[in-house]
């Protein structure tokens, strides 16, 4: 979902930063929400997207594949359209731009160190449990005074 912002960017929307709650269902004892996580169209754009809510209560080897092969595809689109910048650089006669290459290079790193993270060894992973976090500036004033509490949240 891309929203405008008052300056006239534009702003995509990730499941992560969407502040949201649901209230508990009359007669039920359960609830379920659903936040659709978006991500960026381009490789280039800053891509937060965790596996931390889904990992416990996933099918690990078809989620691994899923998130390696989206990364990978995108650090190789990333690679393509840097060699392609520098062909082109050559073509023109230009000198490498050391600083802008180093740059790339280490964004490159962090981009494969945060998705080597996100890939736990299942062995380290308790199913069905989800750590809770708190988001900033997140209201709490519905939130069950026992949730307040948990440590983790179970989920069946």
């Amino acid at each position: 979902m891309w929203l405008t912002s008052e300056q006239g960017c534009a702003v995509i929307l990730q499941g992560r930063y969407i502040t949201h709650q649901a209230l508990r269902a009359l007669g039920a004892q359960e609830r379920i929400t659903s936040v659709t996580s978006f991500r960026p169209r381009s490789p280039f754009l800053k891509d937060d997207t965790v596996l931390t809510t889904v990992r416990p209560i996933s099918e690990l080897p078809k989620l691994y594949h899923e998130f390696g092969e989206y990364r990978l595809t995108m650090l190789e689109e990333r690679l393509r359209m840097q060699l392609r910048v520098m062909r082109d650089n050559q073509a023109a006669g230009k000198k490498l731009d050391v600083d802008s290459f180093k740059k790339f290079l280490g964004e490159q790193q962090r981009f494969l160190e945060r998705t080597n993270e996100e890939i736990v060894e299942e062995d380290k992973v308790k199913k069905g449990f989800i750590d809770e976090f708190k988001i900033p500036n997140a209201p709490m004033e519905c939130a069950d005074e026992t949730m307040k509490a948990a440590k983790r949240v179970r989920v069946d």
